[in-house]
């Protein structure tokens, strides 16, 4: 579910939850992504939990935060259609473990 915005009071408004950011310049070139975080519960794999991406107007800017990573737009910038931000559906990744584990605490990620 990809969508574009134009205009900051309906991206202020947005919920992101469940959404990564993806800014984009006007010739279509990704400037930069941030998701949310996904940490994946050790002792129920495949349960993650996740921080959203939190979205503030400040200073005319507009910054986009996930605890981890902070992205910083001009709201200017936005409102000329210099860069476009967008929207995807996040699915957090299951990573598999090495195959050189360790100190096994019986996650289920290798399978063993």
């Amino acid at each position: 579910m990809n969508k574009i915005f134009k205009n900051i009071d309906k991206l202020l408004e947005t919920d992101l939850a469940k959404n990564s950011i993806k800014v984009i310049d006007n010739s279509g070139y990704t400037i930069e992504k941030i998701e949310p975080v996904a940490i994946e519960s050790c002792m129920t794999p495949g349960t993650f939990r996740i921080t959203p991406v939190s979205i503030k107007n400040e200073n005319e800017s507009i910054i986009f935060n996930n605890r981890r990573d902070k992205l910083k737009i001009l709201v200017k910038d936005f409102e000329d259609g210099t860069v476009i931000v967008q929207t995807d559906e996040f699915i957090p990744q299951i990573t598999k473990a090495k195959s050189q584990c360790t100190n096994c605490t019986n996650c289920g990620r290798c399978s063993w």
